[in-house]
């Protein structure tokens, strides 16, 4: 794999664009967008977000307990979303972003961003709301504050994918429509204006699962249908490692919180796969029944929620033994997950 390095200008020149409030109909979800919220209880301070892709509900969890908290109507076939401690924002079939009150666990205002086109990826780093927008290969940045969209990223392929680092100095994406991985730096030339950096990974197959060690160190990507794993170097911006495996259709991976392993869905077999990121070796299947999509690893706890979309439960993973710590059920195609902390 050879790595092609260019600069790209942003593409800021007629922003900041001012984002108009909009709260749209429900359109054909399985759960009415406008029906009542099913709460038991306050939102903790510290809960997980789970997204039901078929039912398009936003689901808060309580960690403490694992019992839900509250199931909020957002709109059908969520797939990624993300928070800022206060507000969850999500994809959904609503137009724009749909955004959700944690606290008040109520829909809000949405977020439109029709003028630059559908949206997958999704993450929230440092001040901002960042929205992979796959079709017409852009990221837009989304500010809270001045509720305005202040800054856009023209790609050389989409975006499905997004990791973006805390001091939103550098960016992740993985497009699965340009088979390209893109790690995406800041950088200011003499006159001050902002320019981004692009190293670019060409792949094999559509590109979608990625993760990055707690340390920062290590990018793992996977190409989805070549059933290969590449290793990048991130200081070196270099590939080091290319591992292959037999298997089903996967296209999630996560570092569990002490870095010393990586976790790996199956789309259509039965476990979360764990892989050795030292011996770059598989170690363990756990068989949690189904295939699943979504990985999200608990921030405090040893802990893994694997979101079984074709079991309809949410699976917590052990990350110490590697075992089934409880199964939760009746979730309706579960996905897309977050961690809220409130702000």
């Amino acid at each position: 794999m050879n790595k092609s390095t260019c600069l790209f200008l942003v593409l800021i020149a007629l922003l900041p664009f001012e984002v108009q409030p909009l709260f749209a109909q429900g359109n054909n979800a399985a759960v009415d967008p406008d029906s009542p919220v099913i709460s038991f209880g306050p939102t903790p301070k510290e809960a997980l977000l789970l997204g039901e892709k078929d039912a398009g509900r936003l689901v808060i969890i309580d960690p403490e307990t694992l019992e839900v908290v509250a199931r909020i109507p957002a709109g059908g076939n969520l797939h990624e979303l993300a928070t800022d401690g206060r507000y969850v924002y999500l994809g959904s079939n609503l137009p724009g972003i749909t955004v959700v009150d944690a606290m008040e666990q109520k829909r809000v205002e949405s977020i439109d961003i029709s003028p630059f086109g559908n949206r997958h990826a999704i993450t929230f780093a440092g001040k901002h709301l960042y929205i992979g927008h796959e079709t017409n290969r852009l990221i837009s940045r989304y500010d809270p504050g001045t509720k305005t969209i202040d800054e856009v990223i023209g790609l050389p392929g989409g975006s499905h994918m997004l990791i973006v680092t805390p001091d939103e100095q550098r960016i992740f994406t993985a497009s699965s429509n340009g088979r390209l991985i893109s790690i995406i730096d800041r950088v200011s030339n003499e006159r001050g204006r902002k320019n981004f950096v692009f190293t670019n990974f060409p792949g094999d197959t559509r590109m979608e699962g990625m993760a990055l060690s707690p340390d920062g160190t290590e990018f793992w990507v996977l190409h989805m249908h070549a059933k290969k794993l590449s290793i990048i170097n991130v200081s070196q911006m270099k590939l080091i490692d290319t591992i292959s495996f037999e298997g089903g259709l996967n296209n999630r991976i996560k570092f569990t919180k002490n870095g010393k392993y990586v976790l790996m869905n199956e789309l259509q077999g039965k476990e979360l796969r764990v892989w050795d990121v030292a011996t770059r070796k598989e170690v363990k299947g756990i068989d949690v029944g189904a295939g699943g999509e979504g990985i999200l690893i608990d921030p405090v706890r040893p802990r893994a929620y694997y979101a079984v979309s074709a079991g309809n439960k949410l699976v917590v993973i052990d990350t110490n033994t590697m075992t089934v710590i409880k199964e939760i059920p009746g979730f309706e195609n579960p996905d897309g997950m977050d961690w809220f902390s409130a702000q």
